[in-house]
């Protein structure tokens, strides 16, 4: 009897140490899978990247090789897009991006204020419209070069701040900005082709490098008189009375 028992017990706990070994062998292999996707993730997150870091270098070089066409009024310091009456005694160096949340913050808090001091004549604006966003920003760059062209900048700005998409989305494409452009007074050929044909992108990069050199690294970034203005200086109130001491 007792050997019956003592055999029971042995089959007992070789079959518990089968057990315990089988899930040993299944936790371990469970482990292994999931390393191996984690390689495997990382590995594609790595690819995406390294695809996104070289369409970013191939479009800038595709800029780089490009002519620097420069827009008629492309008259002020590093070649920036003056809007206003040449007799303004007041210049307002304005260095944006059509993508930046911050700049349509501006455009939609101050925008008003700075279009009633260009219509007065107290100021007269040099743009230099940057494209650190991406692929989009350089689009609308070179759409609102082509608008400056034709003497309706200013149009087009307004117009693309109001339809602004969200930054990095795909958003600005050519055919968007053909049909914002018409809501600007764009409908000519000309401007149509220059969007298509990205005329103006050796011109948007020299901005973004004459940017740099100028040690502008954000947008927007509001400059009169050499004094840049801060935060609290881009409100109506605070802009007004920018003007007003330069003056």
């Amino acid at each position: 009897m007792a050997s019956k028992v003592s055999k029971s017990k042995q089959t007992a706990s070789a079959e518990d140490r089968r057990t315990k070994a089988a899930a040993a062998r299944a936790a371990a292999a469970a482990a292994e899978r999931r390393r191996r996707n984690l390689i495997v993730g990382g590995a594609v997150v790595l690819v995406l990247a390294l695809i996104a870091v070289l369409g970013f270098l191939v479009q800038n070089s595709r800029e780089e090789s490009k002519p620097v066409v420069l827009p008629a009024p492309a008259t002020g310091t590093d070649h920036g897009i003056i809007v206003g009456k040449a007799s303004a005694p007041v210049t307002v160096d304005m260095y944006e991006d059509f993508q930046c949340p911050a700049c349509e913050a501006l455009e939609t808090q101050t925008g008003p204020t700075i279009g009633t001091l260009l219509d007065q004549g107290k100021i007269k604006i040099d743009y230099h419209m940057m494209s650190f966003l991406g692929p989009e920003s350089v689009r609308a760059a070179n759409a609102a070069a082509a608008a400056a062209n034709e003497g309706r900048f200013r149009e087009l700005h307004e117009v693309l701040y109001a339809n602004q998409p969200e930054e990095k989305t795909g958003g600005f494409t050519n055919a968007t900005l053909i049909e914002l452009g018409a809501k600007a007074g764009l409908t000519s050929q000309a401007y149509k082709d220059a969007v298509n044909n990205g005329t103006y992108d050796g011109y948007v990069h020299k901005v973004d490098q004459d940017a740099s050199k100028a040690d502008v690294t954000g947008t927007p970034t509001v400059i009169i008189n050499g004094k840049r203005l801060t935060s609290a200086e881009l409100t109506p109130d605070g802009f007004t009375a920018a003007v007003n001491a330069a003056a």
